[in-house]
């Protein structure tokens, strides 16, 4: 099965798939992207970088250039509800598009079976991803929550990739691990330890944080999340791999 696996950041790449088989750089995109040598599927794994029009943009040129049975949108995710803590894995089964005060909602193809077969072999709970165009406090994004939806979180990426795919009449789905809980916020803009593509720059991370000493705390905070989070993705991805 061709399948295309989709990131926001590399070290989610990296870590996430340390056990899904040995990676070979494809050479010739503008953008990072693997070769995945996995003994049942032909993987390609992309670092799409941060926000909707980056995601959207490699989505498109491996869609269109490779083609594939079925698109993943893997990573991290803030939860929006108490019921939801650090580590916790969310099936997406609906996605929402925040663009200033509009919310746009497009339903995933639902795959009951798909996902009955994954909470089997680990702890699974479907829910709402909503994508901000641009970056907002969880306080802020509270106003669009409703109580229809189910188990909320939010990322940057997962719609505009979701609504490519739906428009290509692709397969798509999106797994998601929470790396902060609904009582933790960014204290920053995560744009500013991105370059214009998205892409985290480790240079422009260590000048953003010397320069303010007080967020070194909580910097480290997410990255101790983010390691518990990467854990559980990988073994969700290695779970749904077998059964696709």
């Amino acid at each position: 099965m061709r399948l295309l696996l989709l990131f926001a950041f590399p070290r989610e790449v990296r870590e996430v798939l340390r056990s899904a088989g040995r990676r070979e750089r494809i050479d010739g995109f503008p953008f990072t992207a693997f070769r995945i040598l996995h003994p049942s599927h032909n993987l390609i794994a992309a670092d799409t970088g941060l926000g909707v029009e980056n995601s959207a943009r490699v989505c498109r040129h491996l869609v269109r250039l490779e083609r594939p049975d079925a698109v993943l949108s893997l990573g991290y995710c803030g939860a929006l509800s108490p019921e939801a803590s650090v580590g916790d894995l969310i099936w997406g089964t609906d996605v929402c598009l925040i663009d200033g005060q509009t919310i746009k909602t497009l339903t995933l193809r639902e795959d009951r079976g798909l996902l009955e077969k994954l909470s089997l072999s680990l702890p699974l709970r479907a829910g709402t991803i909503l994508t901000m165009r641009y970056w907002m406090k969880k306080g802020e994004i509270a106003k669009f929550v409703t109580p229809s939806m189910s188990l909320p979180v939010c990322d940057m990426e997962t719609f505009a990739t979701a609504w490519l795919c739906s428009q290509e009449n692709l397969p798509f789905y999106a797994l998601r691990a929470v790396s902060d809980g609904a009582g933790t916020d960014l204290a920053f803009d995560p744009w500013k330890v991105c370059d214009n593509k998205g892409t985290y720059r480790i240079a422009r991370a260590l000048r953003f944080f010397l320069t303010r000493p007080r967020l070194l705390s909580h910097a480290m905070e997410l990255r101790r999340n983010s390691r518990m989070a990467s854990r559980r993705l990988d073994m969700a991805v290695n779970s749904l791999l077998q059964i696709l």
